[in-house]
């Protein structure tokens, strides 16, 4: 009995050693058993079976952090920018919180703009303060179709008295079209599909042909806009407004100029002048605050600028600082008062 009691211990060791090589131990392929393709494909099958009643567990990517011996690669690049973004805003946050109190509580623009996504169309183009002002809308090729609901959004619920579509020359989503290209990828083409290119002029110039056809997808979008809006363009709660902004002076007029090419599908020149001079003297009587009445203006003229006088009247007033009070003068030197 002693003897068996000193071998029990020695058992329970070899059988626990037993299973645990057996653990460690290859696993050979017995007959019948499954072939080593298969076994290769059972974690997949079992990513699949758990994902039957259970969530999927999302791949998780590596933080980039590299030092490139270039700076065009793409975590280079990718650095640079991000680093950009966080020093300009800690600018953009320097401005204090009397910068965002005008529209912390909600936003109130004045237009809604459909412009290209192009990288080098930006708002401060045409708006030196473009917040709580822009209501802006941004796809390949300007087009109103691609982007109804925001459109509708800004028009409908934020009632911008004003549809800016802004084209602009040497866009990349018109020559594509123009040049009827193939082998995009289906979401781009499938975005394309929208925008419509009457023919070109026979015989005309490569560079000419495309600014035209950029002019020409300006009108278009104008005119599809007009239609889908009619209700509110011939009551005058909306002007559309068409423009081409030339950042390579191939219009003329210096780089980086806004061409007001259309107005509600007017694109004669004598109406397009007589729109701008409209606006131009409306700005300039909201500037001056007070100077002589402007020249007695046409009805069509007269009405683009109640339109544009409602929008200045909706938009917050910009706070002044407040101009320190003036000395009081001497009473010796104040003159008497006239009895």
């Amino acid at each position: 009995m002693a003897k068996l009691h000193c071998l029990l211990p020695l058992l329970l060791v070899s059988v626990g050693c037993g299973k645990l090589f057996a653990k460690e131990a290859p696993a050979t392929e017995a007959p019948g058993s499954e072939s080593k393709e298969h076994a290769a494909a059972a974690p997949e099958h079992a990513e699949e079976a758990s994902g039957h009643g259970a969530p999927s567990v999302p791949a998780r990517y590596s933080m980039p952090f590299a030092w490139e011996t270039s700076p065009d690669e793409p975590l280079a690049r990718a650095r640079t920018f991000m680093g950009e973004v966080l020093s300009a805003n800690m600018r953009f946050v320097a401005l204090g919180k009397e910068h965002f109190t005008p529209f912390v509580d909600g936003q109130h623009p004045r237009a809604t703009v459909v412009a290209c996504a192009d990288s080098r169309v930006q708002a401060n183009a045409w708006d030196s303060s473009p917040e709580n002002d822009d209501f802006t809308i941004r796809n390949i090729g300007n087009q109103i179709p691609n982007a109804l609901g925001s459109v509708e959004y800004g028009i409908e619920h934020l009632h911008t008295p004003v549809l800016m579509i802004v084209g602009h020359t040497g866009c990349g989503a018109v020559k594509a079209v123009l040049d009827k290209t193939e082998g995009l990828a289906a979401p781009i083409a499938a975005e394309l599909s929208q925008l419509k290119l009457p023919d070109g002029k026979p015989g005309a110039a490569p560079a000419k042909a495309w600014s035209d056809a950029v002019l020409a997808n300006v009108n278009a979008q104008v005119a599809t806009a007009v239609q889908h809006f009619a209700a509110f363009v011939n009551s005058g709660e909306l002007t559309v407004v068409g423009a081409v902004y030339d950042f390579r002076n191939d219009l003329g007029g210096g780089h980086g100029r806004l061409h007001l090419v259309n107005v509600n599908t007017n694109v004669e020149p004598p109406r397009i002048e007589a729109f701008i001079k409209a606006v131009q003297s409306a700005e300039a009587s909201s500037a001056a605050k007070g100077a002589a009445a402007a020249p007695k203006l046409s009805a069509v003229d007269e009405r683009v600028r109640a339109i544009l006088e409602r929008a200045e009247r909706a938009l917050p007033k910009p706070r002044t600082p407040a101009a320190p009070a003036a000395p009081a003068a001497p009473a010796a030197a104040a003159p008497h008062a006239a009895h």
